[in-house]
């Protein structure tokens, strides 16, 4: 997996990213039983990038489309 500048710094304040790389490091992507795991560190890199360029993960209320 290759990484952008923005997250290939090692901030300590952006972990996300490593978290990510670790578990694939870890065999995560082959792991059923961590699926969940993954989702929750690939939602948190994406939550993280959209936070750099300002953006924000909005979640939609239950029973709207």
């Amino acid at each position: 997996m290759e990484l952008c500048p923005v997250c290939d710094t090692g901030d300590v304040d952006r972990p996300a990213a490593g978290l990510l790389v670790q578990w694939f490091a870890n065999d995560g992507g082959h792991d059923m039983s961590r699926v969940q795991e993954g989702a929750h560190l690939l939602m948190e890199w994406t939550k993280e990038c959209m936070a750099v360029h300002g953006w924000y993960w909005q979640e939609t209320p239950s029973g709207q489309p």
